[in-house]
């Protein structure tokens, strides 16, 4: 009786929707100083801009665009970085109604290979500009450093880093997945259940 219980209820579970993971290794362009442009990081659900701005948050647009470097980032090669120093750079995820997108990991460079301590800000918001992540690096020196947020929104989401256009990014991991309601049970399966327990309570005491 296990077995035809958990084969009923499992016609009617909702089944987790298959994610789709993008990694931006930001080798769509080359040279230094060379900008991305708006296909940068898109995916079948979600569209991503990639800007330079004044500072953290709502602050304006300074260049449409993030730019490129080759190397010498803390190891890392084909970092996305802002556009000028003291400024913020920006990717920011327009997400598909019914998806929801998952920040998964990072990793941060320094430049020259990280043979200078430098400051650097990350910061995750929602659509209404709501803090949802942030950390704050002091005095990072050396080998590249991977961030995992972990958290996930829907709608729009902004991600932000500054303000040393001496800090850039590589490998920047994100998955996105349908929004999958729970199914209701229909309104006769519990008598259903309920006959088929009757069921297994005659089996058993007939035998």
């Amino acid at each position: 009786m296990k077995a035809i219980f958990a084969s009923v209820l499992a016609l009617y579970a909702a089944t987790p929707a298959l994610a789709e993971t993008v990694v931006m290794t930001f080798d769509d362009v080359a040279g230094d100083y060379t900008a991305f442009d708006d296909t940068l990081g898109d995916s079948t659900h979600v569209d991503v801009t990639n800007d330079t701005l004044y500072g953290f948050g709502s602050a304006g647009v300074y260049e449409s665009h993030l730019e490129h470097w080759t190397n010498n980032y803390s190891g890392l090669t084909d970092i996305a970085f802002p556009s000028a120093s003291g400024r913020v750079g920006q990717l920011a995820f327009g997400i598909d109604a019914g998806y929801e997108l998952t920040f998964d990991s990072f990793d941060f460079g320094n430049y020259f290979d990280g043979s200078t301590a430098r400051d650097a800000s990350f910061r995750i918001y929602d659509a209404a500009w709501g803090l949802v992540w942030s950390s704050d690096v002091t005095g990072h020196t050396g080998a590249a450093v991977t961030m995992t947020p972990g958290v996930a929104i829907t709608g729009t989401g902004y991600f932000q880093w500054g303000t040393d256009w001496n800090i850039g990014i590589d490998n920047f991991a994100y998955s996105v997945a349908e929004i999958t309601p729970a199914v209701p049970l229909p309104a006769g399966l519990p008598l259903l259940l309920a006959g088929l327990t009757g069921f297994g309570v005659l089996r058993r005491r007939k035998s």
